[in-house]
């Protein structure tokens, strides 16, 4: 089989050690995977359980019997492999805004390595099928059918309709009906067996696989806002008494200690350190609070990262095969409410670093805080900057409306009130893309501002990684507004691609991420 991009390396699943460095590498650079031997051991050996539970007639939810308020109705032998394919064609709505490939992907990978856990019961052929259709490139359409976080099952019905034959797929950029793209990849679709149709469906792909995903941009845009909160010390004056490394140990958070090494590396070498540099004794707390603030931000998402993770190599089915025991048993296992808790906290934080950066925005545009010219203008009476303060303030606004928890936003009642709670974890990592996407123009705002106030400081010399993110800025910046309005799409774009934070720290080393132990993450293990 020819993969859709050439492949860097390979993921193998386990069902144990999935990360989230592992989805990224499948879902964005092609990765090729495959399954361990252990793990296949392990999933036949979970087969052998629901096979004999079948042949006693025991009465096993959603592999013999009905789903939801239906459960109360027997499916007949007989019967059973035909239920397995209506329960994946009957869930699929056929509605909503479709997924980005990449997103699709990540679904594919964390649901193969779910299987991969041993607890769902299903042949190892299923988790195969998965694995073919991802090295081959064969990508179901997949659309937003409105989960409400307990399984997402419309979006997981549409991988599950492909891997029948039927659907729709995405082969080498071509749009096809499922069983198609699985014939020109040189697959076959595959016949489902009992209750491999609820384990199709029954899996929180979209919070997991799109979560992963989103939980890697946050990684780096922290590191970003790192950047461009030391280029606005610079372009303020700043002092950095509030990065010293006692003020981090006398409050040994780790998120703060990170922040403030992580500052003053970006800050060796400025003008800054010089006695007497600082023009205030104390700075307006937008300034003087970021190691605590982006600490708080990188101690939530250290906690949103190892909910994932443990999500990730979790059996989420219900009913639930028991090797030990023999049996199957109905859980809740399916709940993500710890995820969707995970990240409303992750949107509070970043919410709070955006109005961080705001503030500061504002700073270096009022001339009574930064001594410069209103506007940061070229003369008196221009506007200069002033409007990107109203933009920053926008910006910021609609950040504090993103920041509010939904996984409390759940009031109703489906399935004739047999399922009457749900997390709402798919809204919830949906509305952190979309801060996601507020944050980096915040960024962007932050940098061409202070790369302005930098310009009219008489360019000081700055520190070893500010002076590159003030050389990238300048790209994009001006030094006269009234001449060129800056390009702060462009800069966006910049960071969004990672050019930013990629230049920063190819001189100055990348950053480990906060375990939720206060011990850094190894590299190989970085999300």
């Amino acid at each position: 089989m020819t993969l859709f991009y050439p492949a860097t390396g390979t993921v193998t699943l386990t069902g144990d050690d999935l990360s989230i460095e592992d989805v990224v590498r499948v879902a964005r650079r092609g990765a090729h995977v495959e399954v361990s031997s252990e793990a296949l051991g392990r999933v036949r050996r979970a087969r052998d359980v629901v096979d004999r539970v079948l042949e006693r007639g025991d009465l096993v939810y959603g592999m013999n019997t009905g789903v939801g308020s239906l459960s109360r109705y027997r499916i007949p032998f007989e019967g059973l492999e035909q239920f397995s394919v209506r329960l994946v064609t009957r869930h699929t709505t056929h509605q909503g805004v479709q997924l980005g490939r990449e997103v699709v992907r990540a679904m594919m990978v964390t649901r193969a390595n779910g299987m991969a856990k041993g607890g769902v019961g299903v042949r190892a052929e299923l988790i195969q099928a998965f694995i073919d259709a991802l090295n081959a490139g064969v990508h179901p359409v997949v659309r937003t059918g409105g989960s409400v976080g307990q399984a997402d099952l419309a979006e997981m019905a549409e991988i599950g309709q492909v891997l029948i034959g039927r659907g729709e797929a995405d082969y080498r950029g071509r749009r096809m009906p499922g069983g198609e793209a699985l014939r020109t990849a040189g697959l076959e679709p595959i016949r489902l067996k009992a209750k491999e149709g609820l384990a199709l469906i029954s899996a929180n792909g979209v919070t997991m696989g799109h979560g992963s995903l989103i939980l890697a941009d946050v990684a780096e845009l922290l590191d970003a806002f790192d950047v461009t909160a030391a280029l606005s010390l610079e372009a303020f004056g700043g002092n950095l008494s509030t990065i010293h490394p006692e003020a981090a140990r006398m409050r040994p958070h780790p998120g703060q200690a990170r922040a403030a090494d992580r500052l003053r590396e970006l800050l060796a070498g400025s003008y800054l350190w010089r006695p007497g540099a600082a023009r205030n004794l104390q700075d307006p707390l937008s300034f003087r609070c970021v190691p605590q603030t982006h600490g708080a931000c990188y101690d939530a998402h250290a906690y949103s990262r190892g909910t994932m993770e443990v999500e990730l190599n979790s059996a989420s089915d219900n009913p639930l095969v028991l090797l030990d025991d023999q049996s199957i048993i109905s859980v809740g296992n399916f709940d993500v409410v710890a995820l969707a808790v995970a990240f409303d906290l992750l949107r509070v934080a970043l919410a709070q670093v955006v109005h961080l950066a705001n503030e500061r925005i504002q700073k270096h545009l009022w001339s009574q805080f930064s001594g410069l010219p209103t506007g940061l203008a070229a003369r008196d009476g221009d506007e200069g900057l002033r409007p990107l303060g109203y933009t920053s303030a926008s910006l910021a606004a609609e950040a504090r409306v993103l920041a509010n928890p939904v996984s409390l936003d759940y009031r109703g009642q489906i399935a004739e009130g047999f399922e009457d709670h749900a997390s709402m974890a798919p809204l919830g990592v949906r509305k952190t893309e979309e801060l996601l996407s507020i944050a980096r123009r915040t960024a962007a705002l932050e940098l061409t501002v202070a790369t302005r106030a930098i310009d009219l400081r008489g360019d000081p010399p700055l520190g070893a990684g500010t002076a590159l993110a003030r050389d990238i800025a300048r790209e994009f910046a001006t030094t006269d507004p009234e001449e060129r309005w800056p390009d702060v799409d462009g800069l966006t774009g910049a960071i969004e691609s990672g050019r930013l934070v990629a230049r920063v720290a190819a001189v100055i080393g990348p950053l480990e991420p906060v375990s939720t132990t206060g011990d850094a993450v190894g590299p190989g293990e970085a999300g």
